[in-house]
């Protein structure tokens, strides 16, 4: 049980929510507004602030949003975060990933049936949510020699960074996890 109010959209007072809700709905391609979001409807600005980061990190960029999930699937498996890892899980089912990807992303990465550059990114995204004063510049080469370039390594970090806070924050207030 959430130790915070969960707000469904008939229940909140101010417009800049509803429109926040409204946006999420349509945009995030789930056809609900999660828990995570809803969690925070209690304060507004923060809904939103919170919201236009996860647009600008996970719905914006060059890095497919299904290698940014699939880094989420690393780091919330890594951080024990049972409601991260299960939206995480069913994005990528949205997504079109496959059964056996994903049951192998949650249990054994290394012989999940995954191009080797989009592993490398896994693993790179893992270490900088988990260990990031270890990522060497021999880790910053690896990625180079898959054919990065520096905005999609920055756009990795920002996914790891914002995934990381998404799991210490529904782990501390007890988020439930959506009816999916």
């Amino acid at each position: 049980m959430s130790y915070f109010e969960i707000l469904e959209y008939d229940n909140l007072n101010d417009e800049k929510s509803k429109v926040i809700y409204e946006e999420i709905s349509a945009e995030l391609g789930f056809g609900i507004v999660p828990n995570l979001f809803k969690s925070m409807a209690v304060r507004p600005d923060f809904l939103e602030a919170n919201w236009h980061k996860f647009r600008s990190v996970i719905l914006e960029g060059e890095v497919p949003r299904t290698l940014k999930e699939m880094i989420g699937v690393a780091i919330s498996q890594a951080n024990q975060s049972e409601y991260a890892l299960k939206v995480h899980l069913h994005g990528l089912s949205v997504l079109g990933i496959s059964e056996e990807v994903l049951r192998t992303l949650a249990t054994d990465f290394e012989n999940c049936p995954l191009p080797s550059r989009e592993k490398a990114v896994i693993r790179f995204g893992l270490q900088a949510a988990t260990n990031p004063r270890d990522l060497s510049t021999q880790d910053y080469q690896n990625l180079q020699s898959c054919g990065l370039d520096s905005t999609e390594i920055f756009e990795i970090i920002a996914t790891a960074n914002l995934f990381t806070q998404i799991n210490q924050y529904t782990d501390a207030i007890g988020l439930e996890i959506d009816a999916l």
